[in-house]
């Protein structure tokens, strides 16, 4: 199995929180991609989650929909903080 195909699916706590923050606010992949200026097919294959998106993309979604990762939602490295 490629390693695109063994990713696919995959969901991380950063893809799981957008996702249900667009879900939330009723928005459809076509209306967030729009309002962010991203790719519509990009944003549908990753509300799919057949894909990723690029941290460029995430950072269009997140600042329309008025999202910041606090430091609190950050992974603590073993033997920092």
């Amino acid at each position: 199995m490629s390693k695109a195909k063994a990713n696919r699916g995959r969901r991380g706590p950063i893809s799981r929180a957008l996702r249900k923050t667009i879900r939330e606010r009723d928005l459809t992949a076509y209306a967030a991609a729009k309002r962010a200026g991203v790719s519509v097919d990009a944003v549908q294959r990753f509300m799919n989650a057949e894909r990723g998106l690029t941290l460029a993309t995430v950072d269009k979604l997140a600042d329309v929909l008025a999202l910041t990762l606090s430091p609190e939602d950050s992974p603590q490295v073993e033997g920092t903080g």
